[in-house]
C-alpha cells in the first residue's frame, strides 16, 4: 500500500536509497539482525548515545556471524599475520597456532586497525571488504492506537537512528562517554560508515506488543535488518589494512 500525504498506512513499504540495479548473486552473503526495545527518533528529542544502546544489541549478533560465517573465518585467519602485539616472527605466525588461536588474532588485529573513540571496532561493511549492501528493514511500531500515531518524518527519524546504531560512532559523544563494557573488546558493528548503503528498503507496519511488555510504548520497536551483502573473499581482499 503506498504511503499518502504525511500520514502513514499502515502496512507501508518504500525504498529510501535504492540504485534500481539488482544485487549480484556471486558471493551473496545474507543474514537477519534483530533488534526489540526502544528506538527513539533522531528528529525527536533522539540523543545521538541512544542509538549505542542500540549499537550494543547488534554486537554479540554480530560477532556470532564472524565465529560461524565460512568466507569470513578464512579471511579472519589470514589477517593473523598483522596482529602488531604478537612478539613472534612472521614465519612463526604463519605455521603454528590452531585454527581458533588465527581467529582470534585475526578479530584483535582489525580491532587495533579499526580503533576509535576508545574502542577496538571490527566493522562487516567497509570500502574494501563489500561491493553492494542491500538492507530490507521491517519496522514494527505501536501506531495502532490513536494516542501512538506519528508522521512519516517520525519514522524517518527512527531509521536515522538505526542507522547511526549500524555503522562505527564518530566520537564519544555517540558513545555517551561510555566505554567497552565486557565482552565488548572487540566490539563488532555492522558498517564503517552509512554512505556504504546501497539500497534500504523499509515496511512498517504495527506492533501489538513487545514480550514481556503488558502495555506499548510510543518509541517500543521490534526490527527486522535483513542485510544482503556482496562480499569479497580473503584472497581479494588485501587492503584491508592499508
Amino acid at each position: 500500500m503506498p504511503c499518502v500525504s504525511d500520514e502513514v498506512r499502515f502496512p507501508c513499504t518504500r525504498v529510501i536509497v535504492g540504485t534500481g540495479e539488482p544485487i549480484e548473486e556471486c558471493d551473496l552473503m545474507e543474514f537477519r539482525l534483530l533488534y526489540q526495545g526502544e528506538l527513539p527518533s533522531a528528529g525527536n528529542k533522539g540523543k545521538p548515545h541512544e542509538s549505542h544502546a542500540i549499537r550494543r544489541a547488534f554486537h554479540p549478533q554480530l560477532r556470532r556471524l564472524w565465529s560461524v560465517e565460512p568466507n569470513l573465518r578464512q579471511l579472519t585467519e589470514s589477517r593473523a599475520t598483522h596482529y602488531k602485539d604478537d612478539p613472534r616472527p612472521m614465519s612463526e605466525r604463519l605455521k603454528s597456532g590452531t585454527k581458533e588461536e588465527r581467529f582470534d588474532l585475526g578479530i584483535q588485529a582489525m580491532g587495533l586497525h579499526w580503533s576509535r573513540v576508545g574502542f577496538n571496532f571490527v566493522p562487516l561493511v567497509t570500502e574494501d571488504m563489500a561491493l553492494r549492501c542491500s538492507l530490507e528493514i521491517l519496522l514494527l511500531r505501536p501506531d495502532i492506537e490513536p494516542r501512538f500515531i506519528f508522521r512519516r518524518g517520525d519514522i524517518d527519524g527512527q531509521i536515522k537512528t538505526l542507522f547511526d546504531a549500524l555503522r562505527i560512532p564518530d566520537n564519544s559523544g555517540e558513545t555517551g562517554g561510555m566505554g567497552p563494557q565486557e565482552d565488548e573488546t572487540p566490539f563488532f558493528c555492522f558498517l564503517a560508515d552509512d554512505k556504504l548503503i546501497t539500497e534500504v528498503r523499509v515496511t512498517t507496519d504495527w506492533l501489538l506488543l513487545l514480550q514481556g511488555e503488558k502495555r506499548p510504548e510510543p518509541n517500543d520497536a521490534f526490527v527486522v535488518i535483513h542485510a544482503k551483502l556482496n562480499h569479497r573473499s580473503a584472497r581479494t581482499f588485501d587492503n584491508y589494512f592499508g
